[in-house]
């Protein structure tokens, strides 16, 4: 009984750290189109089809997995390894780099509210509470 338990734990533990690498792969994919995004605005360089598509993708077509032509996520390997190293450098590093980056967050934020306040009817907003209509 001790096995099976032993066992059982070591394959939740062993999917866990393989759904959290799945969950990277994807955070990781999402900002290299960010990153390219932003080559694109600020260089008129569309790199889309060279360094962010993946060598092999699947279609929803009798021929399963084609072949792109791309060679592979390059934006996506360089945010990996910078992370890699953010983490191996130490824990205070990258305390001060995630506050930095929720300040930048916040900021955008708080720009975006007081750049669209001027669009806001306040007419739609009276009465606030409308009067009841029931009995």
């Amino acid at each position: 009984m001790l096995f099976f338990v032993e066992y059982a734990a070591w394959f939740i533990g062993w999917n866990y750290a393989l759904l959290y690498q799945m969950g990277a792969l994807a955070v990781v994919v999402s900002w290299s189109q960010y990153v390219v995004h932003f080559i694109n605005l600020v260089s008129g360089y569309n790199a889309t089809t060279s360094i962010v598509e993946a060598p092999v993708a699947w279609v929803d077509s009798p021929a399963g997995f084609i072949v792109t032509g791309a060679a592979i996520n390059l934006p996506a390997i360089a945010i990996t390894l910078a992370i890699t190293v953010l983490l191996v450098i130490g824990i205070r590093q990258t305390a001060i780099v995630n506050l930095v980056l929720v300040v930048v967050k916040i900021i955008i934020l708080l720009i975006f509210i007081f750049a669209t306040c001027k669009y806001v009817n306040r007419d739609n907003y009276t009465p606030f509470f409308p009067s009841n209509q029931g009995t």
